[in-house]
């Protein structure tokens, strides 16, 4: 990863420490101060929360020359605790790592590991990537006539009555207990990524 530099003042121009406030911010996960900064392609940053590239626009990063902290501006904005629809006997929290001893994570939506931010349900066990927990409630494309509803917890027996349900934009198979987007009406589905491509 690239290192990014910050900007600096003139030399001429003497910082009051009101000024340097207003210019740093304190994030909960990150024991040193945040500066918002502008990020391009070329710097190959990576966020520390949901551990994916920031092409380009704005980005907390930490001040200290050595360390390699930073976050988008949206992960930087992410509430501590939320409660989702497709879990809704209890909250879900924001956590900075995840909970379990070899610090990874597996998405109940999506299925893939994670590593950064998790929004986690203590008494279930149950995580969610942040991107995954922001996933709009319905999706609509144009090769379908009604909206997809997205679905937590896929049981292909309580959607279709012993018929193999696959995606119907990739034909893949669906996975049992992962999120989709699904057409009750015509009892059809798709990927979470299909459904957004």
């Amino acid at each position: 990863m690239a290192m990014i530099m910050k900007t600096s003042t003139p030399t001429d121009e003497i910082e009051t420490p009101a000024k340097l406030e207003k210019q740093q911010s304190s994030h909960f996960s990150h024991r040193h101060p945040l500066e918002l900064s502008e990020v391009h392609e070329e710097d190959h940053a990576i966020c520390s929360g949901c551990e994916h590239d920031i092409i380009s626009g704005s980005a907390y990063i930490c001040t200290k020359p050595k360390c390699n902290f930073l976050l988008h501006d949206l992960c930087f904005d992410l509430p501590r605790r939320i409660r989702h629809r497709c879990h809704p006997k209890h909250p879900l929290s924001l956590f900075i790592a995840p909970p379990y001893s070899d610090r990874e994570f597996t998405c109940d939506a999506c299925g893939e590991s994670g590593h950064g931010f998790t929004y986690h349900c203590g008494s279930c066990k149950f995580d969610l990537h942040v991107e995954c927990a922001a996933l709009p409630e319905t999706e609509n494309r144009p090769d379908h006539q009604h909206p997809l509803i997205l679905v937590g917890g896929f049981d292909p027996e309580k959607m279709v009555d012993g018929v193999d349900y696959v995606c119907y934009v990739c034909g893949g198979p669906m996975a049992e207990g992962r999120w989709i987007y699904s057409c009750l009406a015509c009892k059809c589905g798709a990927h979470l990524d299909c459904a957004a491509a």
